[in-house]
């Protein structure tokens, strides 16, 4: 058995919108920030490509991604991020939330085209496979987001036996939503699991406001797991640069036995 850590993290993709608080400014604060907490395994949402080569300044990491406009290098990437000394990485399985999900495509409902990430896995310590995988649901569209968690577990679950699964992202649905209902189901949230202890706020999304109470965070990124994979604690991290977040999501952080 081996603990590791595995999270998510919207970094928030680079836009004019953001000012003074734009990807240039908050680069470094993020990437400090996955140094500092050093996690075994992270999924990222939102990532340009020029955002994607800043990360892969983190040497530490094996990645695997794709755009979601094209499947080569054209939108935000969601890519998984392994550390190269503690696993092997067997396979991968890339795929859209949509209709044709082999080839790039949109959900008539979306307001984008969104895509799931999942690697394979071994450790290298224990021999253990299991797969782990990352998405970014629709912001826009409930329908949306049903269907492509479905999407999600109908090919992750059928790739795998008895290996252990572990989904990480931003859903962008409440914890009341159906999409919720449906992976928490099938999998398990990672930090409602009742012998796991949990710090941090429920809420992930703060939209950079500082000032925001913890119970006006909106809950919509998780860390689900397999039923076999016992969770011995998940955070929610809200470092902050002197009073202003790297992005507009808290990571979340699980320590899981594998």
């Amino acid at each position: 058995m081996e603990k590791i850590t595995i999270a998510t993290y919207n970094i928030r993709t680079d836009t004019e919108a953001d000012g003074n608080w734009s990807w240039t400014n908050r680069r470094a604060h993020v990437l400090n920030l996955i140094r500092y907490h050093d996690w075994d395994i992270f999924g990222a949402q939102e990532v340009q490509p020029h955002q994607l080569a800043d990360l892969k300044s983190l040497t530490d990491y094996g990645v695997v991604g794709l755009a979601r406009e094209d499947g080569i290098n054209q939108g935000e990437y969601n890519a998984l991020f392994y550390k190269k000394e503690q696993f092997d990485l067997l396979r991968t399985e890339s795929f859209w939330l949509s209709e044709t999900p082999a080839i790039p495509s949109i959900h008539p409902t979306a307001g984008c085209p969104r895509v799931c990430v999942c690697a394979f896995l071994r450790s290298k310590e224990t021999g253990t496979e299991f797969a782990v995988a990352t998405t970014h649901l629709d912001h826009i569209s409930e329908e949306s987001r049903l269907f492509g968690a479905n999407i999600i577990l109908e090919h992750c679950l059928s790739k795998i036996t008895d290996q252990p699964l572990v989904l990480v992202g931003d859903f962008n649905a409440p914890p009341t939503e159906a999409t919720y209902h449906l992976l928490n189901q099938s999998l398990r949230d990672a930090k409602k699991q009742p012998d796991t202890t949990f710090y941090g706020p429920l809420g992930t999304f703060q939209d950079f406001d500082y000032d925001k109470p913890w119970s006006d965070f909106e809950e919509i990124d998780y860390v689900f797991v397999s039923q076999q994979l016992t969770v011995e604690k998940v955070g929610v991290l809200t470092d902050n640069c002197d009073g202003r977040y790297p992005s507009d999501h808290f990571p979340v952080v699980a320590t899981v036995q594998i």
